[in-house]
């Protein structure tokens, strides 16, 4: 088994082209289950969801026959790459606790071997320290994710890349969790027609009252499935794209 710095750099890589070969639209549905256990609130919200990808806009059909509206995918985009850069947009309302996740430029890295003239090459991460995990396997390699003070000194991120789960035949992740004080966040995905795919989603953030007085803990659990890839979107208004600026998927 290669290195675990290694195995993540080409984990990155391999997310990266798998993101970049993304397809045009994209058609599902997704059941999300949002649950505040100190306000007794637990609710699951059911969509259809059609996506022109290149810039995230959506039609959102609520089932099975609610509210129809035009918004950014909910509760995110299934082609969305967990080791980008991208922020949270965390929502709190009746309806969405996780509001949006804007995307990134994707994590990618160069094979330091090609620049060098060493003979040992020694290759390691900047801001982490990666190790495998005691279940990883010749099938599942599992990278536990450690963030250097490098990385955290001054950095006002909610959370960090703590585990990442990596299909050895094709180096794409199938699980990246993220953790932090307050929030978890996970993503699981799976190969649908040659795209990679985001199949389920954990959010859970903690809300502190002022001087940590009391707090609140809401969690959303977003289950996607009877992806399509269509070549033509079924809604005129998909078609072709600009700069837009849309609200948050809320009803």
């Amino acid at each position: 088994m290669i290195a675990a710095d290694v195995q993540f750099r080409q984990a990155a890589n391999a997310a990266a082209a798998a993101y970049a070969q993304k397809p045009a639209y994209i058609a599902y549905k997704t059941d999300v289950v949002v649950d505040v256990p100190s306000l007794r609130h637990h609710q699951t919200i059911s969509r259809a969801v059609e996506s022109r990808v290149a810039d995230d806009y959506a039609v959102l059909q609520d089932l099975p026959q609610g509210q129809r509206q035009y918004a950014h995918s909910f509760p995110l985009i299934p082609t969305f790459d967990a080791l980008s850069y991208f922020r949270v947009t965390y929502n709190g309302s009746r309806r969405d606790a996780l509001a949006y996740v804007e995307p990134g430029d994707p994590l990618t890295f160069k094979d330091p071997r090609e620049t060098s003239h060493a003979d040992v090459v020694v290759t390691m991460l900047r801001y982490y320290h990666a190790e495998y995990a005691a279940d990883s396997n010749d099938r599942i390699a599992h990278i536990v994710m450690d963030p250097l003070q490098s990385l955290t000194t001054g950095n006002n991120s909610d959370f960090y890349i703590h585990d990442v789960y990596v299909d050895t035949a094709s180096n794409l992740p199938t699980r990246v969790t993220y953790l932090g004080a307050t929030t978890t966040f996970t993503c699981d995905y799976q190969v649908v027609e040659g795209h990679w795919l985001v199949s389920h989603a954990t959010y859970t953030h903690t809300f502190y009252g002022p001087l940590k007085i009391g707090r609140v803990t809401a969690t959303a659990e977003a289950t996607n499935h009877d992806f399509t890839f269509p070549s033509t979107p079924s809604d005129p208004k998909l078609i072709g794209f600009g700069s837009l600026r849309l609200p948050n998927p809320s009803a």
